[in-house]
């Protein structure tokens, strides 16, 4: 895990990843389906909407984040391939980016890219989640949440 001064990057990982790799059979191309959500987190009011994300809240009081609210901007299930970067429209006008970089056994490393960003590669098993900060958008902060697809 990288470690930046000044607070730019905040990358949380719990549990041991998050991606379930699926191999695609017919083009022979490794692909990881993920679950991507963008949360916007502040400190203004207490708010949390939906009530899943007062884990996430839990997680980020425990690293001295003093986020108080927390609200679901979108959520998406998306397949990240090797070949082509997979974009994420994020509120405050820029994309995230997700390319798979690699898999060996059953981990996933995904570059993540976000403008004004460090550019980061994260493992990813089965299993957690990934909190990566995606900018500044009104009054608060963009968290880009990888995960586990919902079934």
């Amino acid at each position: 895990m990288r470690h930046m001064s000044s607070g730019r990057v905040l990358l949380a990982v719990l549990g041991l990843g998050v991606l379930m790799p699926l191999v695609s059979q017919a083009q022979e191309e490794q692909k990881v389906s993920v679950q991507v959500e963008v949360v916007l987190a502040s400190k203004k009011g207490s708010e949390v909407d939906p009530p899943e994300l007062a884990k996430m809240k839990e997680q980020f009081q425990k690293q001295n984040f003093n986020f108080t609210s927390f609200k679901r901007l979108s959520n998406d299930k998306l397949d990240v391939t090797a070949k082509q970067s997979t974009e994420v429209k994020l509120p405050n006008g820029s994309n995230a980016s997700l390319q798979l970089v690699g898999m060996k056994d059953g981990t996933a490393t995904v570059r993540v890219a976000i403008p004004r960003q460090p550019t980061l590669d994260v493992e990813l098993g089965r299993q957690g989640a990934v909190y990566q900060k995606a900018g500044k958008h009104v009054g608060g902060e963009l968290i880009l949440v990888l995960s586990p697809p919902s079934k």
